[in-house]
């Protein structure tokens, strides 16, 4: 459905994304909200408050909102590529794999009886896809971006990973120091 939409849309119109969004200046601040989210999560795992409900229920919702706004980024107008291989094959290929990536840890969670929310977890699994990968969840999530990225040929979006996954990283160690707590 992905490349059926994809073709379409560069079929009907190559200036499509042109006009429907042109705000550049979005280049400019979701960099800014990434480095604002990223040094304010190393300051609170600094200060150890990690207990404050409050502040990690404004993270998690930062985190959702950086998600949504990450998965509509390549609509913006911006410098892109159009290659067979990269956009559909390379791309589609890490989109699936990221997502499998990104559920699968769930359902292998439930199955141990455990569960992602924060507030519940007891231990620390490593068996299963934790075994292979600390964080198969984030890992799952950062290929499933660039795939996403790639799909649609977004050189600005790519550029952004690198910060994206640091952001991830940071997120991960936040979330094991308030684990083994």
């Amino acid at each position: 459905m992905i490349i059926m939409f994809n073709i379409c849309y560069r079929i009907l119109d190559e200036d499509w994304r042109l006009k429907m969004i042109n705000y550049p200046l979005i280049w400019i601040i979701f960099p800014i909200i990434l480095t604002v989210i990223l040094i304010s999560s190393w300051l609170l795992a600094r200060m150890n408050n990690l207990e404050n409900k409050v502040l990690r229920t404004g993270f998690i919702t930062a985190g959702a909102i950086i998600g949504f706004i990450a998965f509509i980024l390549p609509f913006f107008e911006q410098l892109s590529f159009q290659d067979i291989i990269l956009n559909f094959v390379i791309g589609l290929l890490l989109t699936v794999f990221g997502l499998i990536a990104r559920v699968y840890p769930m359902i292998y969670l439930r199955r141990k009886g455990t569960t992602t929310a924060l507030s519940k977890v007891t231990e620390i699994i490593d068996t299963g896809p934790f075994r292979i990968i600390r964080h198969p969840q984030y890992t799952g999530g950062i290929l499933l971006i660039i795939g996403w990225y790639l799909i649609w040929g977004s050189i600005f979006c790519l550029c952004l990973v690198p910060l994206i996954a640091l952001l991830t990283v940071i997120k991960a160690l936040i979330e094991e120091k308030y684990i083994l707590e």
